[in-house]
């Protein structure tokens, strides 16, 4: 399957969202390599499939708390008869400040189904999927998975 390009040059504006490379991570944010810490919450997407006109896959939080928070999110690669298996960057550790919104967009292969999983202490930060055709952040209609849809696992 081949990736649908747009040379479209779009103006990016503050607070926009846009592709970044998968070693480009978000302002305050580290790339976790062991598990570090243990969260109270976790919630998952589901399994969702990737369209032919993908361009990328971008997660988003909201941090509607009083305080800052940490979580840790990490994308699923999940081929039909195999295990799951994290994507690049790998689960990333986010700080968001009060009333912050940050984000992660990458290209990943259409065709395969993927999961996010969002790891945190407090029921007031609000993750978010969205498919993009491009490199900017216009989501393909239907293909948003909003905070309602995502589901807690319990341990």
């Amino acid at each position: 399957m081949g990736t649908q390009k747009h040379n479209k040059k779009i103006k990016i504006e503050k607070g926009m969202t846009e592709l970044s490379s998968a070693k480009v991570i978000p302002k305050n944010s580290l790339i976790e390599k062991w598990p570090i810490a243990a969260y109270k919450y976790r919630y998952t997407s589901g399994p969702f499939l990737l369209p032919q006109n993908s361009g990328s896959l971008d997660w988003g939080l909201l941090n509607n708390s009083n305080t800052q928070q940490k979580a840790r999110v990490t994308v699923f690669k999940c081929p039909v008869g195999s295990v799951k298996t994290p994507v690049a960057p790998g689960p990333l550790v986010v700080t968001v400040d009060p009333g912050k919104c940050t984000h992660n967009a990458n290209e990943y292969s259409e065709g395969f189904f993927y999961e996010v999983q969002v790891e945190c202490n407090s029921k007031l930060v609000f993750p978010n999927v969205s498919i993009w055709p491009g490199n900017f952040g216009v989501a393909i209609p239907g293909t948003s998975i909003n905070s309602g849809m995502f589901m807690r696992v319990m341990h």
